[in-house]
């Protein structure tokens, strides 16, 4: 496992797992779109979650489908109890 920023690698680690499960397997964690196109492809999972993507990026799927930019999203944002500051405020495309 080696890290990249603030990215870990580790992409075969949950092999194990999804081998034994014979549900729905979704992976999340650190996947940028290249890592969960991966991801599905080698079959390693079902379903990839983006949360911190998507909570930077509430229109994830368009900026996916058009290789636009991603917003960064601010972590010092998350669980905070404003109701307009981090969970709101970020750009969508124009």
């Amino acid at each position: 496992m080696k890290t990249v920023g603030e990215k870990v690698e580790c992409p075969h680690s949950l092999v194990p797992m999804r081998k034994a499960f014979n549900g729905t397997f979704i992976v999340a964690g650190g996947y940028d779109k290249e890592d969960g196109i991966k991801a599905i492809a080698e079959d390693r999972a079902d379903l990839v979650a983006y949360g911190r993507w998507f909570l930077a990026n509430p229109d994830l799927p368009k900026r996916f489908a058009l290789n636009a930019p991603l917003n960064k999203y601010n972590r010092q944002t998350f669980y905070i109890p404003d109701p307009v500051v981090g969970y709101t405020d970020y750009p969508f495309l124009e």
